[in-house]
């Protein structure tokens, strides 16, 4: 009987999508109002050899999930001291396995990263100010949640178009 009820409940764990862990840090308004604060402004931003002008862009909403996604993925950096968008050997971008892990689905997912700014405002500031394409993410208007997280001395913005 006791392996029975075993089985049973090892079929109904298995047919049972796993929680959606969420995270929402107690300073998340001061980062999205960064992030906001940037999009509410028309910018050229400069990636490469290639500039591409933007009118303002809609605001951002916060999404747990993705606050999920950015947390894991800044304290993975912050343990590893791997700053990369990848991790380990993958050759897939480490954003995109962690929101399909967090049960985010989405169209376009987008990771900016940063080291050494003491907050939003200053990692936002200089991604703006980055040539490697951090402003096109901040400034893309087809995204619409976000979630950014500091852990350590390193900020990890995830910002998406959900499905």
């Amino acid at each position: 009987m006791r392996l029975l009820l075993t089985l049973i409940l090892t079929l109904l764990a298995a047919c049972t999508s796993s929680p959606r862990v969420e995270y929402t840090p107690p300073d998340f308004q001061t980062a999205l109002s960064a992030v906001n604060q940037a999009r509410a402004v028309a910018r050229t931003c400069i990636s490469g050899s290639n500039t591409q002008s933007y009118a303002a862009a809609p605001a951002l909403s916060w999404n747990g999930l993705l606050g999920e996604v950015a947390r894991q993925r800044a304290e993975h950096i912050q343990q590893t001291e791997e700053f990369s968008h990848y991790e380990g050997s993958s050759s897939i971008v480490a954003v995109a396995t962690r929101s399909q892990q967090n049960g985010y689905r989405y169209r376009e997912i987008r990771e900016n990263l940063a080291q050494d700014y003491d907050t939003a405002a200053d990692a936002v500031n200089a991604w703006l100010s980055s040539t490697q394409g951090h402003c096109n993410t901040l400034m893309a208007p087809n995204l619409r949640e976000m979630g950014m997280v500091k852990a350590g001395n390193y900020w990890v913005l995830v910002a998406a178009e959900p499905q």
